[in-house]
């Protein structure tokens, strides 16, 4: 077992990036969110939106560890997370906790609330998110994703999301169509296979899991441009792939290399992309799985059309944040979340925190 750590901490050692990072750590600070029903710390910020005519970043949230520890050990119920809305002028400013509701009420969605990646519609003022809803089977409990959808104010539209396959990880709107990624072929230990052997098996499907792509290792997520390209986390690849119709499926179309490997994606209003990376899988999974150590957080941009990479934030220690997701930037503004971490990180260009 020793063994085993000594080889995974050297191993999680992150690459280093060459530059400085647009947004220094004292120009970054940690913000508190808790749930203004349970009085809790939010933990597990694991995507972020922004609604930009209202001024809120939407953040979904669940602790992801605490809930599989009680499914487990079979508790009577399992922990919940929720959708929050953080007004933008709030995270702007110098404040270090907020208290939020959940804008989507837990009881309105089946198995529970426990949001995972989602997206915003501007045009349809609609947010569609994967929830990792848990039913108890013979005494055990079983995780179904399913696609749920809600409007600007909440309401959950139930039964209008589709059955994403058993992997379905994140989100993305083009025109009419939903588009889901998924980051195995099969789930449980089949998908350990496919991570063993390093196939390129995961990648995109319509809300039904009718599959449209298959060829990334561990797709992440997904986006799409103002071009009408969908642009896909390949994370086991450490890039991002630019993906084109092909008849009724997609196919690469290009393919930029990341200094690591990335998670959620969002896109900037001038369509540039903002990926949240993991300077070390290794790092990441230990911390993930078994709560050992905190992996470090990287964010970049990426400009789709030159395939140009600019850092904005580099912790590769984790010093200030760990397993970073998520990240958005808006204006002079960077909002980064956490699968694993507390709250958010937010950092202002041409000011410092401390």
């Amino acid at each position: 077992m020793l063994t085993v750590l000594a080889l995974a901490t050297l191993f999680a050692c992150a690459l280093k990036v060459d530059g400085d990072a647009l947004y220094a750590a004292d120009q970054c600070r940690r913000v508190t969110v808790i749930d203004a029903e349970t009085g809790a710390a939010v933990v597990g910020a694991e995507d972020l939106a922004f609604d930009a005519a209202t001024g809120r970043v939407l953040i979904s949230a669940y602790d992801r560890r605490a809930v599989e520890r009680a499914a487990r050990v079979k508790a009577l119920v399992l922990p919940e997370g929720g959708l929050y809305a953080a007004p933008i002028a709030a995270l702007a400013g110098d404040r270090t906790t907020l208290t939020l509701p959940s804008f989507i009420a837990r009881e309105t969605v089946a198995g529970g609330l426990r949001p995972h990646g989602l997206t915003f519609d501007s045009g349809r003022r609609e947010i569609t998110f994967i929830n990792r809803s848990y039913q108890k089977i013979d005494g055990k409990w079983r995780m179904t994703p399913r696609l749920e959808r809600a409007g600007a104010d909440g309401a959950v539209f139930i039964g209008d999301g589709g059955a994403p396959r058993c992997s379905a990880n994140d989100v993305a709107t083009l025109g009419e169509r939903t588009l889901v990624s998924f980051d195995h072929a099969q789930c449980g230990w089949r998908g350990g296979v496919e991570d063993l052997f390093a196939w390129k098996v995961s990648g995109v499907a319509t809300a039904d899991g009718d599959e449209l792509f298959d060829g990334a290792r561990h797709a992440n997520g997904v986006a799409a441009t103002a071009a009408g390209e969908i642009v896909l986390a390949a994370t086991r690849d450490k890039a991002l792939l630019l993906l084109d119709p092909d008849g009724d499926r997609f196919k690469i179309a290009r393919k930029i290399l990341l200094p690591g490997a990335p998670d959620n994606l969002t896109t900037r209003a001038d369509g540039m992309i903002v990926a949240a990376l993991h300077p070390s899988l290794i790092g990441v999974g230990l911390q993930r799985r078994l709560s050992l150590g905190r992996g470090g957080s990287r964010i970049v941009r990426i400009d789709p059309e030159s395939g140009a990479v600019t850092l904005l934030f580099e912790d590769p220690d984790a010093q200030l944040f760990s397993a970073a997701t998520a990240a958005l930037e808006i204006d002079n503004l960077l909002i980064i979340g956490s699968v694993a971490d507390q709250g958010l990180v937010v950092c202002k260009r041409g000011e410092s925190a401390s």
